[in-house]
């Protein structure tokens, strides 16, 4: 590599501030949110060393999140806190770095600013820097939250370098594959899938004991390695940096021998000519997303067999853990077992889960537009509003589609185990299928922004979706009351309602609501201009 080959990196880092000036805040000061709401929900706690005794004769919860080390206020607020940061700045870190490298090439844009005097590996160069401090301040910024909190310094500091760690890490695996995938929906698959393997690593690591081999190879799971306020293991970080430079140095390698627009995987053509079934816009959407959704509905069936096989050895006790999130009263009204699917199907169907894979639905039409591959089609005898009405509509049924999916897999795996899956797999599917006018709000809020707003829609919809999370993160460690929540759609079909007790008229206003919301999108993109 040459000098030159860095040339106007500095530019680019400002540009790319400049683009991120909404995006970047908000996932830099996701940690510091998660490790406010679990220290707010620790010292909330009357006795937070009960609770975390009973969490971990869960078998399920010692699977999820591992030991509590150490078994002091410290380690019970860094328990789940370092994991959601390092989770949060690791896919924050590998979508902001292929979103400045490979969406540019792919794009074009990236060919237009290498016009000029900028060198070869300065967009990598910059997307990786920007990044980086990113993931850097976010972690300094928790940190500084703990010391002020009265925790050692020396912990805290470890603590928010781990979390930085884990987004150098991916911001490397980021780097990597926008080098191997020509396209950007291909290079998101592979760092994904790199981070889902993390996971699989971090949950082997804690069925083991939580020191295993597998800790070095989920970033996730880093933490059992750094030890904040148990060894302060701070020599580790070292062997970690490197373990990030490993990806850096081979992005930049690949990225000096490829060619400029394309990966080093090369894509595979589909056919001559379409198959005869494709001759609708809405048969094209289904072509689009169909992978998706396969993909999603495979990986919520298996999660939650796993979530409800793991029910019936959910300690006696739980109700009372479960007591101390939010205002308490609602765990009265639920058994243990009840409770903790609740709230798991909660989790994953609105939290984190389907939620998700709607807003993304939803978007693929802004990527569809950007890309310039919705023209071609608009320019036929396809109207807009069939156009982006069929998108809209795979979006609908498919997260319909996936709860009922999660509700059928969580059900069976209970009712299996449990040797009774005729009255439970019911139970299961009624807390699953009424977050569909809560996910159907969200499509709809998608909508409306894309079609008003296009692009702000991406933005406005995640840091939206971000603001809900927080709210219910701050109810559930008792900061605001029930009336901040009701300013959430997840509130009308909260874990903390028995679906015996759901209303149906809030649901039935969801989704009305729902249908509104996306027909100001139809008529907002009607009247604005394509691209």
């Amino acid at each position: 590599m040459k000098g030159g080959d860095f040339a106007g990196t500095g530019i680019l880092i400002r540009l790319f501030l400049r683009r991120d000036r909404i995006w970047l805040p908000i996932w830099v000061l996701l940690p510091l949110l998660l490790t406010w709401g679990q220290l707010s929900f620790v010292m909330a706690l009357p006795d937070w060393q009960g609770f975390i005794a009973e969490m971990r004769a869960n078998p399920v919860a010692e699977a999820v999140l591992g030991p509590v080390v150490p078994m002091s206020v410290a380690g019970a607020i860094i328990w789940r806190s370092i994991v959601q940061g390092a989770m949060a700045l690791a896919i924050a870190s590998l979508l902001t770095v292929i979103r400045h490298t490979r969406t540019e090439e792919e794009a074009g844009r990236g060919e237009l600013i290498r016009g000029g005097i900028v060198g070869r590996h300065a967009p990598l160069t910059a997307a990786l820097t920007l990044t980086c401090v990113a993931s850097l301040v976010a972690g300094l910024l928790a940190a500084l939250l703990l010391i002020g909190a009265g925790l050692p310094a020396g912990g805290s500091l470890l603590f928010g370098l781990t979390i930085a760690a884990a987004g150098w890490f991916f911001a490397g695996i980021g780097s990597l594959s926008a080098q191997l995938r020509e396209h950007a929906g291909g290079a998101r698959g592979i760092a994904l899938a790199v981070f889902g393997v993390g996971l699989l690593g971090y949950v082997w690591n804690n069925t083991g004991g939580g020191y295993t081999g597998w800790a070095w190879l989920s970033p996730q799971g880093w933490y059992r390695l750094t030890q904040p306020f148990a060894g302060d293991h701070g020599w580790t970080l070292l062997v970690l940096a490197v373990l990030s430079a490993i990806p850096v140095a081979a992005a930049y390698a690949l990225s000096a021998r490829r060619d400029f627009g394309t990966g080093l995987l090369p894509s595979r053509l589909g056919p001559a000519e379409a198959v005869p079934g494709l001759r609708s816009p809405l048969a094209l959407a289904w072509r689009l997303q169909e992978g998706t959704i396969i993909g999603w509905t495979a990986g919520l069936v298996f999660l939650g067999a796993g979530l409800g096989a793991g029910v019936p050895s959910v300690a006696e006790g739980l109700s009372e853990m479960l007591a101390n999130i939010g205002s308490g009263a609602w765990t009265e009204r639920l058994s243990n077992r009840e409770g903790f699917m609740a709230v798991s199907i909660y989790i994953v169907a609105v939290l984190i889960g389907v939620t998700v894979y709607a807003i993304t639905a939803v978007l693929r039409l802004r990527t569809e537009e950007t890309e310039n591959r919705a023209e071609p089609l608009l320019v036929q005898p396809v109207s807009r509003v069939r156009w982006m009405t069929s998108h809209l509509i795979v979006a609908f049924a498919g997260s319909a589609f996936l709860l009922l999916a999660l509700g059928l897999g969580a059900g069976l795996g209970w009712g299996l185990v449990a040797g009774d899956v005729s009255s439970v797999l019911p139970r299961v599917l009624g807390m699953s299928l009424p977050k569909i006018p809560v996910v159907w709000v969200m499509v709809g809020i998608t909508a409306m922004l894309y079609g008003l707003v296009p692009r702000a829609a991406s933005v406005s919809i995640w840091g939206l979706w971000a603001l809900f999370v927080v709210i219910e993160m701050l109810w559930e460690a008792q900061v605001v009351d029930w009336s901040a929540m009701r300013l959430s759609p997840f509130s009308y079909a909260h874990y903390s309602i028995p679906i015996a007790e759901l209303p149906t008229l809030p649901l039935f206003g969801l989704t009305c609501l729902a249908a509104a919301l996306t027909v100001a999108g139809l008529v907002g993109f009607q009247r604005r201009d394509v691209g």
